[in-house]
């Protein structure tokens, strides 16, 4: 049942969502990214639906492919709560509106990288251009060590890598690998060095549906930390009286980013602030990332290795090529069906548990 939600390729997976919108009559619109055609010549397109009461005073958004091939997910969850109609029934019946955005990176989702047409990580894009960008000091020191000339890595990559631990600590290697950088335009985890197509989109959208509101509650769904199937909800706002909210709504498992038992970092330049500042004026803000496991983290790391490798290496083996892309995209979408309704199941609890948040008196 669960794999009806899910495309099989991101074409796929904007036809999916596309149909099960317009069955709803939700409206439509949608943003071209000219950095097209995709893949298999299609259009990239970050589309958008809009279901409820128009004048909703509470707003519900769900975001998809923040990290390109980390879209089948959130697509898949996206597909599912617009097939479910107890769930939209209640959502409605409490004065909720609900924003849908289908593909935030959809040239990383059909090209099958996590980042962008310009190598950028969305997720660490959302910054003050205008003002210095920050130094990761950690990163600078791995980067020659993480996208080797040769691939696989060597024995003596690994061993160098290992001493960066042991010398800096397990913190100073994800910090390195995750934080965010924006000294080395090819590398990991590169924020840019000014605005990107996706992030002005998404201040649009966010800007023509978010104003006017009195509360909203955005989760965006991603993937690769934590255990297989598992979703972390991960809280990236700041203030205490928003923490205090989201585990009201959701649990006492919400975890925040600087928490040292959550499995990302505090990560800079994240798409909360394009919220904070479209739709600053909105009394109540609440953001969730929700993260499902995948694969142990070295897995994922050497996945995002390879596929920066490879961006590199025009003329590797065919074969090589190959396996490299399927190991990317395992990292990100397990394909089994245990995991789907794993994904399934507890997006739909998550959404729930938001509707009734965004329902109770203030």
């Amino acid at each position: 049942m669960f794999e009806t939600f899910f495309g099989r390729s991101y074409a796929d997976a904007r036809a999916h969502f596309v149909a099960a919108a317009s069955r709803r009559h939700c409206e439509l619109l949608s943003r071209v990214n000219p950095a097209g055609p995709g893949v298999d010549g299609e259009v990239l397109s970050m589309d958008v639906a809009y279901c409820g009461p128009g004048e909703a005073r509470s707003l519900l958004v769900l975001t998809s492919a923040m990290h390109g091939e980390e879209g089948y997910c959130g697509s898949g969850c996206q597909v599912a709560l617009l097939n479910d109609q107890a769930l939209l029934d209640r959502a409605h019946g409490n004065g909720i509106g609900i924003l849908l955005i289908h593909a935030l990176n959809p040239y990383g989702f059909s090209w099958g990288h996590r980042t962008n047409e310009d190598n950028i990580d969305l997720n660490r894009n959302f910054c003050d251009f205008s003002q210095p960008l920050p130094d990761n000091g950690h990163y600078r020191s791995l980067h020659p060590l993480l996208i080797p000339d040769a691939w696989p890595p060597l024995p003596e990559n690994a061993a160098a890598i290992r001493a960066f631990i042991d010398a800096e600590g397990e913190q100073a290697y994800r910090e390195g690998m995750m934080l965010g950088q924006y000294s080395h335009p090819a590398g990991l985890f590169y924020g840019g060095r000014q605005p990107c197509w996706s992030n002005l989109a998404l201040r649009d959208i966010l800007g023509r549906y978010g104003k006017n509101r009195d509360r909203i509650a955005w989760i965006d769904y991603h993937t690769g930390l934590g255990p297989y199937g598992h979703a972390e909800k991960i809280f990236v706002q700041k203030g205490d009286p928003e923490y205090r909210r989201a585990r009201a709504w959701w649990g006492a498992d919400v975890v925040s980013v600087v928490d040292p038992n959550t499995s990302t970092v505090d990560v800079r330049g994240t798409g909360l602030r394009a919220l904070l500042e479209e739709c600053g004026q909105v009394p109540e803000l609440t953001f969730l990332a929700l993260e499902y496991g995948t694969l142990p983290m070295d897995d994922i790391f050497l996945a995002l290795r390879g596929d920066r490798w490879l961006a590199g290496h025009a003329d590797a083996d065919p074969a090589q090529r190959a396996a490299l892309k399927a190991a990317h995209k395992a990292a990100f979408y397990p394909d089994h069906d245990d995991w789907r309704g794993a994904v399934v199941g507890q997006s739909r609890a998550t959404l729930l548990q938001a509707v009734y948040g965004l329902s109770a008196p203030r």
